[in-house]
């Protein structure tokens, strides 16, 4: 079987407005993952990353009928679902009985209604999707009920069917790694965000899936709440691979608990200094999970950067929101990363349930008062799935526009609070952050170091700039 894996084709201005230049063109690792399943199982198999090639419509349309396959599969988030259904509209208008599948973290948490919206899906899996989709793949083969496959919900005829939910996989290492070599001109033409980087060419991995905590406003439909790690051999293979099959010289470890296994965490590190690969890296964490031990041992072995999400200046807040942290353990953490030699990445979000002008002002300050080198600052987003979508009009205002949920425009809106409110404290915050001499020279001794990110990170830095001109 011909199948295509694809994310559909939306431009970086729909994807970060005025942010544009300071946005990622990273590919979907998990197309990477799908596709190198059903290439294992022999089928023939080609990925088009319509979001990171930055492809219009008719590009990708024109790709999408010189491969002519008979199954198109189909990766989207909230904010390009509906791009994504008009590329399998398009594709079922000429290829009748080509098969249409749907998969990712919205159709996860709102499956039936996003089937019933767009009836270009003929199919959508729900959660991890490897496993569904080999069962899938042998349905098709054996001329099987798709029905009979589990984690699924199938268009039968004017209705939808949801088939048993499926286990999480328990093996990690299991899964095939990724298939990069199917992306045309990886690494080079897939470049995550250049504020987010230490030299080039870069590539992402994800060493972990599951998250148990309970922010109010994440969503677990597709990992779940139990963590699940590849083990410290699987994950360095994998860096050894982008290093010595691809030129990959940075690796961006995007799961939320890369830090949690500490001895899994230590192995990693020992393994990558004693390889000596070259290789530069950065992380995500939480403020609770780190100490000044694995931080320093952690740079050792190439890692840059810790990035952390801290939401909130406010302490009421991050209660109200279920962030487990407090304002002291922030500090902490920070002040240890930077102390050992890393630089450290703020997320803020505003625009929280029980938000006020003042809990606004207190993450304003907050922000400036601790010693980052980067921040990034969203807006409130109510995702299909989180608890914060099923109790939005208890704290807010809820604009349930798929289309506005971007992290950019404000889709929600706390009650005493107005949108033109968020947005200004959003622009002043990014405006006194990064409008400061200390950060100026932190990024000129990063140009320095790297003279091939001045390009990227002029753009990046001018697409602030734009963002901010308005005060």
């Amino acid at each position: 079987m011909k199948i295509l894996f694809a994310t559909p084709p939306v431009s970086r201005t729909f994807l970060y407005g005025e942010l544009r230049e300071a946005g990622s063109a990273a590919p979907a690792l998990g197309l990477l993952m799908l596709a190198a399943v059903a290439r294992g199982q022999g089928h023939e198999v080609a990925v088009l990353d319509g979001v990171a090639m930055q492809l219009d419509a008719g590009s990708f349309a024109a790709r999408l009928t010189a491969f002519s396959p008979a199954l198109l599969a189909l990766s989207a988030t909230t904010f390009t679902v509906a791009a994504a259904a008009a590329a399998a509209a398009e594709f079922k208008q000429k290829h009748p009985a080509g098969l249409t599948v749907i998969g990712g973290p919205h159709v996860s948490a709102a499956a039936e209604e996003t089937m019933a919206r767009f009836p270009a899906f003929d199919l959508a899996v729900i959660g991890e999707g490897e496993a569904a989709l080999a069962d899938l793949l042998q349905a098709l083969d054996a001329g099987a009920p798709l029905t009979s496959v589990a984690g699924l919900v199938v268009r039968v005829g004017e209705g939808l069917t949801a088939t048993a939910p499926r286990t999480p996989i328990a093996d990690l290492d299991a899964l095939p790694a990724p298939a990069w070599d199917l992306l045309e001109g990886f690494p080079q033409r897939y470049a995550p965000a250049p504020f987010k980087v230490r030299q080039l060419p870069a590539a992402s991995l994800v060493s972990s899936r599951g998250c148990p905590n309970r922010c109010l406003f994440c969503d677990r439909s597709v990992f779940g709440d139990r963590c699940r790690f590849h083990s410290a051999e699987s994950v360095v293979a994998l860096v050894r691979t982008l290093r010595q099959r691809f030129g990959v010289r940075e690796v961006c470890f995007e799961d939320d608990t890369f830090v949690t296994h500490r001895p899994r965490l230590k192995a990693i590190c020992e393994r990558l200094i004693e390889l000596d690969l070259g290789v530069t890296w950065n992380c995500l964490a939480r403020v609770n999970q780190v100490t000044a031990e694995p931080l320093d041992l952690m740079r050792r072995a190439g890692c840059w950067q810790v990035s952390y999400g801290i939401e909130s200046g406010s302490q009421a807040v991050l209660d109200l929101i279920g962030k487990q942290a407090t304002l002291a353990q922030i500090r902490q953490a920070v002040a240890m990363t930077r102390d050992a030699g890393l630089r450290a990445k703020g997320f803020f979000i505003l625009g929280h349930p029980g938000e006020t002008p003042g809990t606004l002002r207190e993450t304003i300050d907050f922000a400036l008062s601790l010693p980052l080198n980067d921040i990034s600052v969203s807006l409130m987003t109510p995702f299909p799935g989180t608890e914060l979508h099923r109790r939005a009009t208890e704290f807010g205002t809820l604009i349930p526009d798929w289309d506005r949920m971007n992290l950019l425009t404000p889709a929600f809106v706390p009650h005493g609070l107005t949108a033109e409110a968020l947005l200004a404290a959003q622009r002043e915050l990014l405006r006194r952050f990064y409008l400061r001499p200390r950060v100026f020279a932190d990024y000129a001794g990063r140009v320095a170091r790297q003279p091939s990110l001045a390009l990227p990170l002029l753009r990046g830095g001018m697409a602030v700039l734009k963002t901010v001109r308005h005060d």
